[in-house]
């Protein structure tokens, strides 16, 4: 009697309040940026699960890690679903990486992401949608003369376009998997 009562209490509760509202909601919205092959929008991919990350090609260790994440996922995902999701890395060093190199850069880790950057004002703007931190670091006495401190999180974005949820730099592709999986279940 007790389980049919907290079923029944759930239900009532669940109709009278409605779901959780998406703690996400204010993040992202739709842009265009370059990759190599042209123009892409995130709405190019309404009706897919997005991966969307954040970096740039020189960053030594965050991004080589959560790219090769990304790709593992896909690798860890059945075929029907990896057709339903989509992997979408931007640039926020405007300054270095074109739209090749970008392309070129993600493509490495798995031909299933997509590379896009645009000017230093379209990506600043894109960043903003998103609550993307980046901030360049002048290294002097590097060869490469300085480098991008950046948010690192992936975010997980549903068919309509929504981010669902961010997932940090340190959850295993275990979980990472698991999150796409439940996005593609909603």
């Amino acid at each position: 009697m007790l389980t049919v009562s907290s079923i029944v209490g759930g239900f009532w509760l669940q109709q009278r309040f409605g779901s959780p509202p998406n703690p996400y909601a204010q993040l992202g919205g739709d842009f265009t940026l370059m990759s190599a092959s042209g123009p892409v929008s995130l709405s190019d991919y309404r009706g897919k699960v997005v991966m969307l990350f954040f970096g740039f090609t020189s960053c030594p260790d965050v991004c080589p890690t959560d790219l090769s994440r990304m790709s593992a996922v896909f690798n860890a995902l059945n075929p029907g679903e990896v057709e339903k999701v989509a992997g979408l890395f931007v640039s926020v060093d405007p300054e270095r990486d074109t739209p090749i190199q970008v392309s070129e850069y993600a493509a490495f880790f798995d031909k299933r992401i997509t590379g896009v950057t645009g000017s230093p004002d379209e990506v600043a703007a894109v960043a903003r949608q998103f609550y993307v931190l980046y901030n360049k670091v002048d290294q002097p006495n590097s060869a490469i003369g300085y480098t991008i401190d950046h948010s690192a999180s992936t975010y997980l974005i549903d068919t309509k376009g929504e981010v669902i949820q961010l997932i940090k730099h340190d959850e295993s592709v275990q979980t990472m998997v698991q999150a796409v999986r439940d996005v593609l279940a909603r």
